[in-house]
């Protein structure tokens, strides 16, 4: 009974969390291929300057994902494994202090790891609930075209 429960319970948490994010797309990187979001605001009277989130991997070793970002001249370094809570990290994309309401962040996901290829699948999700930004996916291994566009 409890594993039933436990299934359904998982299903709709993972439709719900489906329908929250606007623009999302999965990376499959090899070590240090650059993966990047550019990020502009709708509203060009909004004092947020536009960036460009990069991101890449160095090493995996003992099922751990060492990875470096960087946004708005904020550089951080993240270990992520697979799995619930130590699988992800967030980026603020809009300053600490704007609205619950109009909060915009950026969620980066490590989805598995394929060591026959030496590739990492990553996936990247933002919220964006009003549809302020504009973003382009700038996919290493797509020859140099923005991958998607966002409008």
């Amino acid at each position: 009974m409890s594993k039933v429960f436990f299934a359904v319970l998982l299903l709709f948490g993972t439709l719900q969390a489906a329908t929250k994010w606007k623009h999302q797309y999965q990376f499959n990187l090899k070590k240090d291929q650059v993966a990047k979001v550019l990020i502009s605001f709708r509203d060009k009277k909004i004092s947020l300057r536009d960036g460009i989130f990069t991101f890449r991997w160095t090493l995996y070793k003992n099922r751990a994902l060492t990875t470096f970002s960087s946004y708005q001249k904020v550089k951080s370094q993240h270990i992520l494994y697979k799995g619930y809570k130590l699988g992800s990290f967030e980026v603020e994309l809009v300053p600490i202090g704007s609205s619950v309401v109009d909060r915009i962040y950026l969620l980066v996901v490590f989805r598995d790891f394929d060591e026959k290829k030496g590739i990492a699948k990553v996936d990247v999700f933002i919220k964006d609930d009003k549809l302020k930004i504009l973003t382009d996916f700038i996919d290493p291994n797509a020859k140099g075209k923005n991958v998607t566009k966002s409008r």
